[in-house]
């Protein structure tokens, strides 16, 4: 782990110690209860599992068991804290600003992780590279196995190729750059699939949002290795200003449609500050 990455997730897990999540107040349920991890005898139906010896017979369902012979038993949800699942984006993309992206993003990420330990929640972190791979970790940071930002892939494309990982009735919290070409209908409607509360948290730097200076300029994409010699002139950066205000828009309307919540930060600032007001005003943190 690099040392800008080290400082913050020593800054994260100092701040993060202090803080909680908020319960998301959107219910699988009719009556608002909360729904988590742990099984009871509320009337929400969780899950099944294999009978076994000594099961409450009336919890068997037997269509389950005409369609395929096997036992299984009904199980049913307790009032109880939710889950939480952050997916960390991992793509080359995210080492913008000589790495200071991806450490704010690492500590984001370690500060929520923290926040979902302190409030009980049933916490899973997702590594996004090729495909989604599972922390086995999750409380630890400094333990994580991951701390590359070098995949050519993005979080759409991992989510493809990763169907089926999330449990039910969860927050879910990805924190990227949101910068890849496909529309983000598609990535939105899989991650609110089944979700009580989806959070985006956009990470973007100085340079990619307000590319000032003219002149020529070696550009390389991350991702796809690719070298470019440009002269950048003020019809150029207009341009290029002109299709990142569009594209930001599709995913603030999107993100809206779907009822998603999305925090924007700009990298440098937010190393600076750590100002957390935007968490706390979607009501991520309290």
């Amino acid at each position: 782990m690099n040392e800008m990455l080290q400082k913050a997730l020593h800054e994260a897990l100092n701040r993060g110690a202090e803080l909680e999540l908020t319960t998301p107040r959107v219910s699988a349920g009719i009556d608002g209860r909360r729904l988590g991890r742990r099984t009871g005898n509320a009337l929400e139906f969780a899950e099944y599992r294999e009978y076994q010896a000594g099961d409450d017979l009336r919890r068997l369902d037997w269509g389950v068991f005409a369609r395929s012979e096997q036992l299984m038993v009904k199980l049913y949800s307790e009032e109880v804290d939710p889950r939480c699942d952050i997916v960390l984006d991992h793509s080359a993309s995210m080492n913008a600003g000589e790495g200071a992206k991806a450490a704010a993003a690492f500590g984001i990420a370690a500060l929520l992780a923290t926040a979902a330990v302190n409030s009980g929640f049933s916490l899973a972190v997702w590594h996004s590279g090729e495909k989604l791979v599972r922390e086995h970790a999750p409380a630890r940071p400094g333990e994580w196995i991951d701390t590359a930002f070098e995949s050519s892939s993005n979080p759409d494309a991992a989510l493809s190729a990763s169907p089926g990982l999330f449990q039910n009735r969860g927050l879910r919290v990805v924190v990227t750059d949101l910068l890849w070409p496909t529309a983000p209908d598609g990535f939105l409607r899989r991650m609110a699939d089944g979700s009580m509360r989806v959070i985006l948290v956009e990470l973007l730097t100085r340079g990619e949002l307000e590319p000032a200076e003219n002149g020529n300029w070696a550009l390389l994409d991350p991702e796809t290795g690719e070298e470019r010699e440009l002269f950048l002139d003020e019809t150029m950066v207009r341009r290029y200003r002109e299709r990142l205000a569009r594209h930001r828009e599709m995913w603030a309307r999107s993100a809206d449609e779907f009822g998603i919540g999305l925090v924007r930060l700009t990298v440098e600032d937010f190393l600076a500050s750590w100002d957390l007001s935007e968490f706390f005003h979607c009501g991520v943190l309290k």
